[in-house]
């Protein structure tokens, strides 16, 4: 079976043009391996959101290139091996949990894929734990269960590799906590490679393999750090000394730095 290593080898990304351009990524390099929680990290602004946009091939870098599997990334797109999972739902109102999830399946195959797509929505609705949900309209589900159909309405196409943007951020701390641990679950379950956004340094800690410091003006990677806490994790975790240590540490990078 083919890699699906992510590579994203000196992407420079700029907006604007002249006296008003603006650089929010310059010179990244970035090797996501096959399988694992890799989570971004960062202030507002640093351009996390941007770059994930560019590994999951929605922007076209500046500079540079994104390689997966060691061909370009539009490639994947093609080969629908890439989910986004947004930062709001954005389910349609008029559409049950289960014809919201397979969407996406059902306007990449058509009428010819039907049959296979509302099986695939199906899967995905239990996976993500909504089973009982699925003919329920976006207004009768809390905004956990909204998140849930979004992710699966992203795990219905089976993509490998999945790219989530701050997807939990609008939701409260309890309900937050639960969607890191049922994220958890899917990821152990689907053996998907996972890119995902926070500005949470705890959410970083618990849902990860390695998380990606990144700083701002411009946008870089200023340190990586592999968590190395047991799998699987449930809040229990956030006693542990070791979890301390890397908040510690993360909190160190992402403090602004006094002027000398």
């Amino acid at each position: 079976m083919q890699s699906r290593q992510i590579s994203a080898e000196g992407v420079r990304m700029r907006f604007g043009s002249g006296s008003a351009a603006q650089t929010v990524l310059d010179d990244l390099d970035l090797t996501i391996r096959p399988g694992g929680f890799v989570t971004l990290l960062g202030p507002s602004g640093c351009g996390k959101s941007t770059l994930l946009k560019i590994l999951g091939g929605i922007l076209e870098p500046t500079s540079g290139r994104v390689l997966i599997g060691g061909r370009p990334v539009r490639d994947a797109v093609g080969d629908r091996q890439i989910g986004l999972v947004p930062q709001r739902p954005a389910l349609l109102p008029w559409k049950t949990a289960l014809e919201n999830a397979g969407l996406l399946r059902q306007i990449a195959t058509g009428a010819r894929g039907r049959t296979e797509t509302a099986q695939a929505a199906e899967r995905a609705l239990a996976l993500v734990g909504l089973a009982d949900a699925r003919g329920k309209l976006p207004h009768q589900l809390s905004g956990g269960m909204a998140q849930r159909v979004s992710i699966a309405r992203a795990l219905a196409m089976d993509p490998a590799i999945l790219l989530m943007d701050e997807p939990f951020g609008a939701l409260d701390a309890i309900t937050r906590d639960e969607m890191n641990e049922k994220l958890a679950e899917i990821w152990a379950a689907t053996g998907k490679t996972i890119v995902f956004v926070t500005h949470s340094i705890s959410e970083a800690i618990f849902l990860s393999d390695t998380v990606h410091v990144m700083g701002a003006d411009p946008g870089r990677v200023v340190e990586t750090l592999d968590i190395e806490l047991a799998r699987p994790r449930t809040r229990e975790v956030f006693a542990d000394p070791l979890f301390a240590s890397y908040s510690g540490r993360l909190r160190s990078l992402l403090e602004p730095k006094a002027a000398v």
